[in-house]
């Protein structure tokens, strides 16, 4: 009975991965965080700045 229950008639060609491997996380350090934050900013000031200009012709 043993033999049966391990018994397979296609063998396994990949590997189960863990439940771990499965959870894909984004990491983002501080320093990187305001860095996006001063360039959205900056970004944003030039481009009112721009539509400003723009509106004022």
């Amino acid at each position: 009975m043993n033999e049966i229950r391990y018994y397979r008639k296609y063998p396994r060609t990949h590997d189960k991965q863990d439940a771990t491997d499965s959870n894909y996380t984004f990491n983002l350090n501080i320093p990187s965080a305001l860095g996006v934050l001063a360039f959205t900013l900056v970004q944003g000031i030039f481009l009112g700045y721009m539509a400003k200009k723009v509106m004022s012709r």
